[in-house]
């Protein structure tokens, strides 16, 4: 075991906020367990000095001087560009209604907070993939004039018993001192039933872990799960949000007005039968996908026909 001066040390250093002191001691302590022997011990506090859990990986304060949490939110969040407006967002009116109601709790903070009373921060979306739930993440950022990160998971899920849950804990203290929109995509990679025989038991301890800061962190703006699969959710996880929202798969009638919106955005006469195949998708993102793929071909199209007439009239 280390010695009560180096722990000492390593205590003082994390208190004045010197990772690089800090990290040096730790490595201190790993070579003096290596040297009595306890080599998986060593190998254990190494593992713990990486910010990804990989052999060779720089530590607390490495080559480039950037922090272990620096690198971590560099490697394990992914700025998104800003989003269409709120407004344009297709949407059921009982979803607006309460996403509107999230956007004045926001603007109001100051009469909530004169009354005891916590705005909604932890939000989860959940439905078929297409149907607008990461863009409604997106569009909220907008609307609150916040920045949006996605959260990666290949950044932040660590290779050493434990590293996963220090890094979430980081997440979440990233998102109490920066306003944000901090969104969990396709959360159900995180946050599966427990008790799987097919799972190791790490994996039971980062959904605990999850759980556990999403129910205690106070996050500066807003924390958002998507799910595709929310039957595969654990039970426990779902009592942590304080909005849940369901993004079913459109209605011929929803779509109807979606299709129409995007036909005129690439400024297509939409026939009968390109409206028909929109109308018959199974969601928004396949809708859209159809007319950009008919939008894409007219100008494909078009752009033939005018190399065509010009080496035509080369040619003559």
């Amino acid at each position: 075991m280390a010695t009560i001066k180096k722990l000492s040390k390593l205590f003082s250093a994390l208190g004045e906020q010197s990772l690089h002191r800090a990290a040096e001691i730790a490595a201190e302590i790993a070579q003096d367990e290596e040297k009595k022997g306890h080599r998986g011990a060593a190998r254990l506090l190494r593992g713990y000095l990486q910010t990804n859990g990989a052999h060779g990986a720089v530590g607390l304060n490495g080559g480039g001087g950037q922090p272990a949490f620096g690198r971590l939110i560099s490697e394990g969040l992914s700025p998104q560009q800003p989003s269409v407006p709120l407004a344009e967002v297709t949407l059921r009116r009982s979803a607006r209604t309460e996403l509107e109601n999230v956007v004045r709790e926001w603007r109001s903070q100051p009469q909530l907070q004169a009354a005891g009373i916590p705005r909604r921060t932890r939000l989860l979306f959940h439905g078929p993939p297409g149907c607008g739930k990461s863009l409604t993440a997106k569009a909220l950022g907008k609307e609150l004039f916040l920045p949006t990160y996605i959260v990666r998971f290949d950044g932040v899920i660590g290779a050493y018993l434990g590293q996963t849950a220090i890094h979430l804990r980081e997440l979440f203290r990233f998102a109490e001192r920066n306003p944000c929109v901090l969104m969990f995509d396709e959360v159900d990679a995180l946050a599966k039933i427990r008790g799987s025989p097919m799972d190791v038991g790490e994996l039971d301890r980062i959904v605990i872990a999850f759980m556990q800061e999403l129910e205690h962190s106070r996050p500066a703006g807003l924390v958002i799960a998507t799910s595709n699969l929310p039957r595969q959710l654990d039970p426990a996880l779902w009592r942590r949000f304080d909005l849940i929202l369901q993004f079913p798969a459109p209605t011929r009638r929803e779509l109807a007005p979606f299709a129409t919106s995007v036909l005129a955005r690439y400024k297509l006469p939409g026939s009968a039968n390109l409206r028909s195949q929109a109308l018959a998708s199974k969601s928004y993102a396949e809708a859209e996908r159809v007319i950009e793929q008919a939008a894409r071909t007219r100008i494909l199209t078009q752009a033939g026909q005018n190399h065509a007439t010009k080496r035509q009239n080369r040619s003559t």
